[in-house]
C-alpha cells in the first residue's frame, strides 16, 4: 500500500521538528558536555574547580589604552558596580558559560538577548522593554537569565534594597515561566511606564533638536558619509517602496558616543528627510557598529554580521524597530576595515532607565523585573524552532524548574564576584601601583592629527 500525501506530510513534519530540537539542544562549538556515567544535566555534589576562581576572569585593569583614552567611559565605570558590570558584559558572559559548562547539552538554546539588565529597558512613546540589541545572539537561556538576574542585585544593592532583591529575582523567573507556559499572554505595562511616559516632550520640533545635540562632529563632509550610506537607502526603497525617494535624504548626521558597554563601538546619528520636507516629521536613523562575540564560547551565532541583531529584535522585542537596514564598510578605496553596521530608527522620546535615578520605590523595580521576564519568555522561542516551537518552551520549562537553585546561585555569586572586581577596578584606578592619586585626564594621550578618523571610510 502506498502511503498517503497525508501521511507523507506529516513525517516530513516530525522530522523537521526532529532537525530543529536536535540544534537547539546541541552542545555550543567551543563547549564540551561533562558526562559523569549519570543522566546528562542537572545535579551535582560540588562545582567543579574551574569554578571556585572565577572572580579572576571578571576582573579587568583600568590602564588599557582604550579607557585611557576615555576618560569619560572610565569615570562611568567608576560610579559603581553596576557601570562595571555593563561593560564587562562579553567577560561576564564567557563566566557563565565556564559556570554551566557541564550542563550545556541540555540547556535549550534560544533567541538570546545577551545583555539584559535594568539599564537596558527603554521607554519610547510607541514600546518599551529591553532594546538595544547589539549583543543578540542564539545561546543558552541561562545567559539571559543570570545576567538580568546579577543586574537586580546591583540595583537593588545601590538603593539600599538588597534585603529585597531575591524576591524581585523570584518574580522575574516567575514571570518567564509563565510566558513560557502562555505563548499568548500579554501584562498591562509596569506604573513606572506611565509616570514616564506622562514627561515626555511633545512638541517634536525641540523634541528632535535635542536628539541632534548628541551628535558629535563627524570630521568630514557628510557628502563622503553617503557612499556607505546608499547601501542602507537602496536597501529601504526595495523595502518600503511607498516612502517618497528623499525620505532618507540626510539633513545632519554625527557620532553617537553615548552608552557603557557600546561606549567603544562605532556608532552615528542621522536627521532624515522623512515623509515631507517639513521639518515636523523628519525620522532620527541610529548607525551601529555590529559587535564580533566570538569570545563567548558557548553560544551559536557570533559573527559580526548585520543580520544578527536585526533578525533577534524581530524575535525579542516587544515592538520591533522600523526601517531596519545594513551597511558593510568597504571603504572609499575599497580596502575596507572589517566592520559592518545595522540600522534602525530611533523611537521619539527614548528614555532608557538608570538604577540611580529611575526607581522610586523596591516595587518600580520589581515591576520591570516581572515585565523583563515576560519579554524573555515570550522572544526566546520566537519563531526559532517553528514547527517545534511548543517542544522548546517545554523544554525550557523543564530546564528552568530543575536548574532553578543552580541560576540562583549563580546569580548570588556573581553579583559578589562583579562588586569585588569593580572594587579592585576601583582601587587601581584611583591609587594604581605606586598608591598615589591618579589624574585620568593628564594621562590620556590626545590623538597626533586633529582630525577625527572619517566614519565608515576611516580616513583622516
Amino acid at each position: 500500500m502506498r502511503p498517503s500525501s497525508k501521511a507523507i506530510s506529516v513525517l516530513l513534519r516530525l522530522v523537521v521538528c526532529g532537525v530543529i530540537l536536535t540544534f537547539l539542544f546541541h552542545p555550543a562549538a567551543g563547549c564540551s558536555t561533562i558526562h559523569t556515567g549519570q543522566r546528562a544535566g542537572f545535579s551535582r555534589s560540588s562545582p567543579p574547580e574551574h569554578i571556585n576562581n572565577l572572580q579572576q576572569s571578571l576582573i579587568i585593569l583600568p590602564d588599557s589604552d582604550e579607557l585611557v583614552q576615555n576618560p569619560q567611559l572610565l569615570e562611568r565605570i567608576l560610579q559603581g558596580p553596576h557601570g562595571y558590570f555593563r561593560f564587562i558584559n562579553a567577560i561576564f558572559a564567557e563566566t557563565v558559560c565556564v559556570r554551566f559548562q557541564e550542563y550545556l547539552g541540555d540547556i535549550p538554546n534560544v533567541n538570546l538577548y545577551g545583555d539584559a539588565h535594568l539599564e537596558n529597558y527603554a521607554i519610547t512613546e510607541r514600546d518599551r522593554g529591553l532594546t538595544d540589541f547589539d549583543d543578540a545572539t542564539i545561546g543558552p537561556m541561562v545567559l539571559d537569565l543570570v545576567r538580568f538576574g546579577v543586574s537586580i542585585h546591583l540595583a537593588c544593592q545601590a538603593n539600599g534594597w538588597e534585603d529585597r532583591a531575591e524576591g524581585m529575582v523570584d518574580s522575574f523567573l516567575s514571570s518567564y515561566h509563565a510566558a513560557l507556559e502562555n505563548p499568548g499572554l500579554t501584562v498591562t505595562p509596569p506604573d513606572l511606564v506611565a509616570r514616564i511616559r506622562a514627561r515626555f516632550n511633545t512638541e517634536r520640533e525641540s523634541e528632535l533638536a535635542a536628539r541632534q545635540k548628541l551628535m558629535e562632529p563627524l570630521g568630514e563632509p557628510v557628502e563622503n558619509f553617503k557612499l556607505e550610506y546608499k547601501q542602507y537607502v537602496d536597501q529601504m526603497k526595495e523595502q518600503h517602496p511607498d516612502l517618497s525617494s528623499y525620505f532618507f535624504d540626510i539633513k545632519k548626521a554625527g557620532r553617537f558616543k553615548m552608552g557603557i558597554g557600546s561606549a567603544l563601538d562605532e556608532k552615528y546619528l542621522l536627521r532624515v528627510e522623512g515623509a515631507t520636507k517639513a521639518n515636523e516629521d523628519d525620522v532620527t536613523l541610529e548607525i551601529k557598529e555590529v559587535k564580533d562575540l566570538r569570545g563567548i564560547s558557548c553560544i551559536l551565532w557570533s559573527k559580526a554580521t548585520p543580520m544578527r541583531p536585526i533578525v533577534m529584535q524581530a524575535r525579542l522585542a516587544y515592538e520591533p524597530y522600523r526601517y531596519t537596514g545594513s551597511i558593510v564598510d568597504a571603504g572609499s578605496n575599497g580596502s575596507g576595515r572589517g566592520k559592518t553596521f545595522w540600522v534602525h530608527e530611533w523611537y521619539d522620546n527614548y528614555h532608557e532607565l538608570s538604577i540611580r535615578t529611575s526607581f522610586q520605590t523596591p516595587k518600580d523595580i520589581h515591576d520591570i523585573a516581572a515585565d523583563v521576564g515576560v519579554q524573555l519568555g515570550l522572544g526566546h522561542p520566537r519563531k526559532i524552532s517553528d514547527p517545534a516551537s511548543s517542544g522548546l518552551r517545554s523544554k525550557q520549562v523543564s530546564t528552568l524548574e530543575e536548574l532553578h537553585e543552580e541560576i540562583k546561585l549563580t546569580i548570588s555569586d556573581l553579583t559578589q564576584q562583579t562588586i569585588a572586581a569593580w572594587q579592585q577596578f576601583r582601587s587601581e584606578a584611583t591609587t594604581g601601583k605606586t598608591g598615589k592619586k591618579r589624574n585620568w585626564k593628564k594621562e590620556a594621550n590626545p590623538p597626533h592629527s586633529s582630525k577625527i578618523p572619517s566614519p565608515l571610510t576611516g580616513e583622516g
